[in-house]
């Protein structure tokens, strides 16, 4: 596209389809322009720190279902069993048991799932992390996912991996017809470009960084870092920061309002381009969980470099999962600013409420 064309494009107040030839190629394009809001202005809806997490989470003790051999204990399990709990600095602290082994006819070995009082839709979700669940068997992620019957209404997997090898893969999961294209702006690697889980199938359309730091052991030697989630119509991006990556400011303190708009290229980029978001994504539940062996892990262990079978390694060998814990500074989700004027946060504040009274951008 020539700069002339760019800039008249950039004074349109409107969405519309512009057919032009490329003075280059001279193929035909299609370029889709967004109507043109004034720029999200995001602003702190939720924080959670601490001991937030105890009141704002449910902890879930259902069975797996990507078929782990996991027992997923209730909050007060946890808590008896210091499976979840807040350390020092305020960091809250949720891990898989490494003291026992697992009796023949249980679940699995205990661990926690803990999934969202409130549900969110359109925002920026930005998790700060100093270490993650790692070691062979583990299934650790940090996603949102549909209140509704999944498919329907979508899943964002923002940090995801197994047995504590490779790097983060980002994934989105919906109902048939969402695509992606196949050249996106971002530095991560497509793996796929069908989002749609189709009987057996339910890879969806992932991206994986190139990063080794973003995930598992490398990740907690480097103590961590932030991972960001942007949700809007026109698209979902997922960035990630190391501890001493120089993360944006407005990521590292975590004020009161942000701008991912400055935030450079993401690692992940899944625009609407073909996938209508409001289609396909609906109110979702935040969920944090440590998964072991299963339907991705289990599936993969083999070729790992892993010791045994996964499931004889899960139940026999506690000690291998000294590691598999989270450990989270803090986790804030930010809205975008209501357009009614006068409005004011009066401190009686549901993210419900909140997310109905936004006009769509």
């Amino acid at each position: 596209m020539t700069p002339i064309i760019r800039n008249l494009v950039a004074l349109l107040p409107f969405s519309f389809t512009l057919k032009f030839n490329d003075g280059e190629s001279q193929a035909q394009q299609q370029v889709k322009v967004e109507s043109l809001a004034p720029k999200a202005n995001y602003h702190l809806s939720k924080h959670y720190i601490g001991d937030d997490f105890f009141k704002g989470f449910d902890w879930k003790t259902i069975d797996d279902p990507t078929h782990g051999k996991v027992n997923y204990v209730s909050q007060t399990e946890a808590r008896q069993k210091n499976l979840s709990y807040v350390s020092d600095h305020h960091t809250f602290v949720m891990r898989t048991d490494y003291h026992h082994k697992v009796e023949n006819g249980k679940r699995g070995r205990d661990s926690v799932r803990i999934e969202s009082k409130d549900t969110f839709e359109n925002g920026v979700y930005i998790l700060d992390l100093l270490h993650m669940p790692s070691g062979c068997g583990t299934w650790p992620a940090f996603w949102t996912s549909t209140i509704g019957h999944w498919p329907e209404g979508g899943e964002i997997d923002i940090m995801e991996g197994v047995d504590g090898k490779g790097t983060n893969q980002g994934t989105l999961h919906t109902t048939s017809g969402c695509t992606m294209p196949s050249n996106v702006d971002e530095t991560g690697q497509q793996l796929k470009t069908d989002c749609a889980v189709q009987g057996a199938n339910n890879e969806g359309c992932g991206v994986k960084d190139k990063r080794q730091d973003s995930f598992g052991p490398a990740f907690n030697k480097d103590n961590g870092g932030w991972y960001a989630m942007q949700r809007s119509n026109s698209g979902i991006k997922m960035w990630f920061w190391p501890r001493d990556g120089h993360p944006p400011a407005d990521v590292k303190t975590g004020p009161a309002n942000i701008d991912p708009s400055k935030w450079g290229k993401p690692f992940a980029n899944f625009p609407s381009t073909h996938c209508d978001m409001k289609q396909h994504f609906g109110k979702h539940r935040i969920i944090i969980n440590t998964s072991l062996c299963g339907d991705w892990a289990g599936a993969v262990y083999s070729r790992q470099g892993c010791p045994s079978t996964c499931e004889a390694h899960v139940m026999n060998d506690p000690a291998a999962f000294r590691e598999a814990y989270w450990k989270i500074r803090g986790l804030r989700v930010y809205t975008e600013k209501a357009r009614e004027s006068g409005y004011v946060n009066d401190g009686d504040y549901s993210v419900d409420d909140e997310v109905v009274a936004f006009e769509d951008y």
